[in-house]
């Protein structure tokens, strides 16, 4: 009867174990996320990425969104990794073809985990997030309004 009950539980807890190590990709990001935005910051709008790593011959894979965004608003983009993955997200903030605001220096290297952005006039404007050299990985970006003084 031992033997039988072990045979039934092992399996049980390696699918219960598989299924949270991927966990971090979902809602429990989107928590860890929203935890950093800061204190003067207002949650507004999630933005999930999961995305394939590149394949030989294809572009980078880009998850890309829509913001309609007022004039005179302080918005601040945050962006967090899920742990499973090695990959860093990178976001990006255009009007048109214009980059206005990026999480990632490609000079410098460097990482930031937001950036702080006034608008300067209502209109819809693109975000882009990736990954660096097109791996694979899974990333929120959180925009926040930042309360005014």
């Amino acid at each position: 009867m031992r033997k039988y009950l072990y045979i039934l539980i092992i399996p049980t807890l390696l699918i219960l174990s598989s299924n949270t190590a991927k966990a971090q990709c979902n809602s429990s990001l989107v928590t860890v996320c929203s935890a950093k935005l800061g204190s003067d910051a207002t949650y507004l709008k999630e933005l999930k990425a999961r995305l394939k790593p590149r394949q030989k011959g294809q572009q980078k894979p880009i998850a890309r969104f829509s913001l309609l965004l007022n004039k005179g608003n302080h918005y601040r983009f945050n962006i967090c990794n899920a742990t499973e993955f090695d990959s860093k997200a990178i976001l990006q903030l255009y009007d048109k073809t214009k980059l206005l605001g990026t999480s990632y220096f490609a000079k410098t290297g460097k990482h930031y985990p937001y950036f702080d952005f006034i608008c300067p006039k209502t209109g819809v404007y693109k975000v882009l997030i990736s990954f660096e050299d097109g791996k694979e990985g899974c990333a929120v970006g959180i925009l926040s309004l930042i309360k005014k003084n």
